[in-house]
């Protein structure tokens, strides 16, 4: 199983923190060298620091925050939930509980959206769907934002399970459409 990388806007909602937290951390190269066709994509262990950083708020120089990645990365996504990092000579971070619940947040939603999520070219004009369907990620962003609940749309889509969901709704949020927005005028024939 090939590891997840995500997108710096997932980081961030996964870690509960601003995207301006991860941003700074690229660019004072503390995940070290990004990959994919970007160079921006991370990999989990950018949610448990990202997590950390928030936590601690301006505590951890760019050093301590180079140190803590790289020590981060070499762990098992279970052993960032327990982890203990030495900083400095007496000082320990406890990085687990600091970061255990966005580390959980982060495999479940890799997993979900790696399992229920796929552009397809040719399927709704090359828009993230629902994988098998053509249910788009946006569609259901604009559902839950405008006040029905997961319960409703597995109503609707009893086949579609709620993680599929779940994904579909923090992929939105982080994966904006890019385009012009339609303009609709008043009394114009279309």
């Amino acid at each position: 199983m090939r590891a997840a990388l995500l997108t710096p806007n997932e980081v961030a909602a996964l870690a509960e923190t601003s995207k301006t937290v991860v941003e700074k951390a690229l660019e004072q190269k503390v995940f070290g060298a990004g990959r994919g066709a970007s160079g921006r994509l991370l990999p989990l262990h950018a949610v448990a620091l990202a997590a950390a950083v928030k936590s601690l708020g301006r505590r951890l120089t760019v050093n301590d925050k180079r140190l803590v990645a790289r020590e981060l990365a070499a762990l098992s996504p279970s052993a960032m939930k327990t982890a203990e990092i030495e900083v400095a000579p007496a000082v320990v971070l406890r990085v687990g509980p600091l970061t255990r619940d966005a580390v959980e947040r982060a495999e479940r939603y890799a997993a979900d959206r790696d399992a229920f999520i796929e552009v397809a070219e040719g399927v709704q004009g090359g828009r993230p769907v629902i994988k098998g369907t053509r249910l788009t990620v946006s569609a259901i962003h604009g559902r839950l934002s405008s006040g029905d609940t997961i319960e409703t749309l597995m109503e609707d889509y009893p086949d579609i399970p709620r993680g599929a969901f779940e994904a579909a709704l923090l992929y939105a949020k982080t994966h904006p459409q890019v385009g012009r927005p339609v303009l609709r005028h008043r009394g114009s024939a279309a």
